[in-house]
């Protein structure tokens, strides 16, 4: 598919509070005001405890992609606290749309994006997904399983959208993590506007997809919850696990 369908829905917070790891987490795309909110207010607090940038009226964390067409923010909440979130941007040529040409990536790393888009040979203009802005409240710090639900949406949204690979532009000192992860080193480090790090730009290529789902089963997803997650695309808030 060429683009993200969706319906702007009502949303109702809920009061229920989670139990264990797994119990109360849900996902949505940020479509509405309340949820973009979430969104952004998660990564200014993560961004400002990390002393990668300096406070922001309404301790609230955007910028122009926000805006953009082609970029959806995903937030992850345990019971009704937003407790994490991550935002996809989709380089796709072939959508004839306006405004779905231009992702992070490519104007932090115009070269090796052109040369990994170039590299695609299936005969259509390669479709390139990045995903940017992965946090967890602090609060949360430590919940290293919060990183992987976040990467379990990213795997399924990759997979709707028919991506031939997916970028990050990640921080020096997780590009090990990523590597386990199978993504390839490509460029860098350089400055990511708007914090105050330096990233390395690295591709999971599409014949590596699998690979990491295997690798990672908690990426991974059965047909049934793979089912659920669709809603994600009409606006639905969805079980990020089917047993819940």
């Amino acid at each position: 598919m060429s683009s993200l369908p969706i319906t702007t829905p009502n949303f109702t917070r809920g009061n229920v509070r989670p139990q264990t790891r797994h119990s109360g987490l849900t996902a949505r795309l940020a479509l509405d005001d309340q949820t973009k909110a979430d969104a952004y207010a998660i990564r200014h607090a993560s961004y400002l405890s990390g002393g990668f940038i300096d406070p922001q009226p309404g301790s609230l964390f955007s910028d122009a992609d926000d805006l953009r067409q082609n970029a959806q923010s995903i937030v992850v909440y345990k019971g009704d606290i937003p407790a994490a979130s991550a935002r996809i941007c989709i380089r796709d040529y072939t959508s004839g749309l306006t405004g779905w040409d231009e992702i992070p990536a490519s104007r932090i790393f115009p070269e090796a994006v052109a040369d990994l888009a170039a590299s695609i040979t299936h005969g259509k203009p390669a479709k390139i997904m990045e995903s940017n802005r992965l946090v967890r409240h602090p609060d949360y710090a430590t919940d290293y399983h919060l990183v992987f639900v976040l990467y379990r949406l990213v795997s399924h949204l990759l997979t709707e959208t028919n991506s031939d690979m997916l970028l990050s532009c990640v921080r020096r000192n997780h590009t090990p993590f990523y590597k386990r992860m199978h993504f390839d080193y490509i460029d860098g480090p350089r400055r990511y506007p708007g914090v105050k790090f330096e990233t390395n730009l690295m591709c999971l290529p599409k014949d590596g997809f699998d690979k990491t789902r295997q690798d990672f089963s908690i990426i991974g997803a059965d047909p049934k919850t793979l089912a659920t997650y669709a809603g994600l695309l009409h606006g639905e808030t969805v079980k990020v696990f089917q047993e819940d």
